[in-house]
């Protein structure tokens, strides 16, 4: 079913167009313009200044490491995917060994992250909080309620005394945070790889993805330890997954980099600037012909 469902799909523009086929997106953004609605428009882009030469190899997995800047922050992405995954999967197992009921909690575990979704839609398209600082927020919020479990009196650490002041709401508002960072993670990393290296960039932070989720069945266990530990683990690893997330630099509002020559050009700048500008040349426009 898949194979028939992809098929009718086209390639993507983006892709097209940073592989220097520019005559094929054309004809592809021609084609999604008409099935939005607007009739057949004349497209005519110009040469992508990455484009591979030819006897050029294609860029790779180890583009990925050879140069500084995504070197940087491909660790940095590897690290937060693999904080987002061991918490979430963290936590999720282990609802079980919370007090009180054990589907109930397992049930407000899953119920707990459909806020969390329009939580990601407003705050990453604020000015003022952006992809990076509301991912590194929830990261850090994520691993203060882990860290806090471990500071609770311990005749408040069951649901005898409250549903407001114990582990399990602690643990919930964790598994809300994180499960909102996780959401943002996805869009954070296809903005800061290029167009050309997108896909690597994605698969190898996917990976160290799965590594937290082999790794986080087993965190609960160390509970044998001390009985907070499993939380102690979660806290230090969310809270140094949104200090590092802070790292990163922003991509709301500027451009996507369509090669990696793409990243050291003066061009690569906010694209509100240039809507400020378009928005304010159409303001005069307008009061000059209601003048006249």
């Amino acid at each position: 079913m898949a194979i028939f469902c992809c098929s009718p799909i086209p390639e993507s523009p983006r892709w097209l167009y940073s592989q220097g086929k520019t005559e094929e997106a054309g004809e592809v953004l021609q084609y999604i313009a008409q099935r939005n609605g607007n009739g057949k428009i004349f497209v005519q882009l110009k040469p992508c200044a990455g484009t591979l030469k030819t006897g050029q190899s294609a860029h790779g997995v180890m583009d990925l490491v050879r140069y500084p800047a995504l070197r940087w922050r491909t660790a940095i992405l590897m690290y937060v995917w693999y904080v987002c995954s061991l918490v979430y999967y963290g936590l999720t197992l282990n609802a079980g060994d919370l007090k009180g009921n054990r589907y109930l909690n397992i049930a407000l575990y899953g119920l707990v992250e459909v806020p969390a979704f329009p939580l990601c839609l407003y705050f990453i398209d604020k000015s003022w909080s952006g992809r990076r600082k509301t991912m590194a927020a929830f990261l850090l919020f994520a691993g203060v309620a882990c860290i806090s479990t471990m500071f609770l009196p311990r005749h408040l650490a069951g649901l005898d005394m409250g549903f407001l002041l114990n582990v399990t709401s602690l643990a919930l508002c964790g598994k809300l945070a994180v499960s909102a960072a996780f959401n943002i993670v996805y869009v954070f990393t296809a903005e800061l790889y290029p167009t050309v290296i997108r896909n690597a960039g994605l698969g190898i932070c996917s990976m160290s993805c799965r590594v937290g989720g082999i790794l986080a069945p087993f965190v609960p266990s160390l509970k044998s330890l001390n009985p907070s530990m499993p939380f102690i683990v979660f806290g230090i690893a969310g809270m140094s997954g949104g200090f590092l997330g802070l790292l990163l630099p922003e991509t709301l509002n500027k451009p996507i980099a369509e090669s990696i020559e793409d990243l050291h050009t003066p061009a690569y700048q906010k694209l509100e600037d240039k809507r400020k500008k378009g928005v304010e040349s159409q303001d005069i426009t307008q009061s000059r012909r209601s003048e006249a």
